[in-house]
């Protein structure tokens, strides 16, 4: 019995003395006055030293103004997002000359998804080979077969016969040809594609094919339909950047 009490006496002591101690701060607490609202000079100074000074928070506009703002009578400036800004020209892009088939020529930088080579089968080889563009001299392309596929439809409802009509439309298969700067030129079948910036800042996708349908372009007779458009030849070249300059000049 007196272990115990030894050993619980000085406890209850204690804890009787920080019982009496809280209910002194408590008293004193009451008995103190709360502070003076802070002056406007204490809020517009910072409390420490770097903290700058709060921020007015701007009230909300009338239901008249924000109608008005709607309307363009009081268009608010729009903020620049750099999230949305994107090079226009990577710095692996070459500058080029491509030509299409219908006459039309387009000059500016072309690149590759991700500067990945141009895949194309070689006949020849019986292989794939793949080439960075910034290696090629030029590409060539040109139709191995331009055929016509026609519309057709049931002769008649539940019959297996099929009857073909005078519309239809155009499909091709290409063969294209690569020149390297050096080395042996490769040529067979090449489905890819690549990017362009022209001078003026226009980005155009360019899609070399092995196989190209017109079957998503309006139909009709044969003699009524524009052939296919396709890329004829990338020339790998900057003298028109020259011819640029001179006319800036």
């Amino acid at each position: 019995m007196r272990t115990i009490i030894r050993t619980w006496l000085p406890i209850l002591v204690l804890m009787g003395v920080l019982a009496l101690a809280a209910e002194g701060k408590k008293e004193a607490t009451k008995d103190k006055p709360p502070p003076p609202p802070p002056t406007e000079e204490e809020i517009d100074k910072p409390t420490k030293p770097g903290v700058p000074p709060p921020q007015e928070i701007p009230e909300e506009p009338a239901k008249g103004q924000k109608d008005a703002e709607k309307e363009g009578d009081a268009p608010k400036p729009r903020e620049r997002n750099p999230f949305a800004e994107r090079k226009a020209v990577p710095k692996y892009a070459v500058p080029a000359r491509i030509t299409y088939s219908d006459g039309a020529v387009a000059e500016g930088y072309v690149w590759r998804p991700a500067n990945g080579p141009a895949r194309i089968f070689n006949r020849a080889d019986r292989a794939h080979q793949d080439f960075r563009l910034s290696d090629l001299k030029r590409i060539d392309v040109k139709p191995e077969t331009e055929n016509f596929e026609q519309d057709w439809r049931w002769k008649e409802q539940g019959s297996s016969e099929m009857v073909k009509l005078d519309t239809g439309y155009f499909w091709n298969q290409y063969i294209t040809t690569f020149t390297p700067i050096e080395g042996k030129t490769a040529s067979g079948d090449c489905n890819g594609q690549f990017f362009l910036m022209t001078l003026d800042g226009k980005r155009e996708t360019c899609i070399l094919w092995k196989r190209q349908s017109g079957r998503e372009l309006p139909h009709g007779k044969r003699e009524e339909l524009k052939p296919l458009v396709y890329v004829k030849s990338v020339e790998f070249t900057d003298d028109f950047l020259k011819k640029a300059e001179e006319k800036k000049e």
